[in-house]
């Protein structure tokens, strides 16, 4: 365990370090949000009703700019080997490489979701908005680790990261779009997030064991 603890700690200054950090995915999610009123207009009903969409799709796109470094340079130096040869378990490792690159990259995002509800003209914007992009952030970065394992050894692997991978975002984008529409019109929470949280452990039993299978492949 110990191990496993410091590995997660260099992963969490290797994925400041390697631009995975706050700036990138934040400004894109940002950035995102802030250029969609100007082409689509600035009517409040109409932002409010794209709103809930835009922001997950946003955080899906967002996400795509750090996936493919999360196993890159542990292959090419050889330290997946290492750790392999050190007995530790490789599910463990994987998972532990995904949540310091989550918490980095992914929670940042899901704390910018009521300031970007209220770019977005939302009529109730509160703190339990964060949840269902929490929830969200999480299974993305899950599936996004299984794509990242699978082309880890190919180089500027990021198109096709997200070709493996984006038709997996798709139930994330569809019931948390519904969860947030409900809590950004006043309603509180619904069966979206039941299903969001039934994903994110999905996810959570399955892609550790997949990034461990596809990086034996490497």
């Amino acid at each position: 365990m110990r191990g496993v603890l410091a590995i997660f700690r260099r992963e969490l200054v290797l994925a400041w370090a390697g631009g995975s950090g706050l700036f990138l995915p934040a400004a894109f999610f940002a950035g995102t949000i802030f250029l969609a009123p100007l082409g689509v207009g600035t009517e409040p009903r109409l932002l409010s009703a794209l709103g809930p969409g835009l922001i997950f799709v946003a955080l899906c796109l967002a996400s795509l700019t750090t996936l493919e470094r999360i196993f890159q340079a542990d292959l090419e130096t050889g330290a997946l080997d290492h750790q392999r040869l050190a007995g530790l378990s490789m599910e463990l490792v994987t998972l532990v490489k995904v949540a310091a690159h989550w918490l980095v990259s992914g929670l940042p995002i899901a704390l910018l979701t009521p300031i970007a509800a209220v770019m977005m003209r939302a009529e109730t914007v509160s703190a339990s908005t964060i949840l269902p992009v929490l929830l969200g952030s999480i299974t993305i970065f899950l599936w996004g680790g299984v794509g990242a394992s699978l082309t880890a050894g190919l180089r500027r692997s990021g198109p096709l990261v997200a070709l493996l991978v984006l038709p997996l975002f798709v139930p994330v984008v569809i019931f948390g779009a519904e969860e947030l529409n409900h809590l950004l019109t006043g309603g509180t929470f619904g069966a979206g997030l039941s299903l969001l949280a039934a994903n994110s452990l999905a996810a959570l039993a399955i892609s550790p064991f997949a990034m461990s299978l596809a990086l034996k492949l490497e």
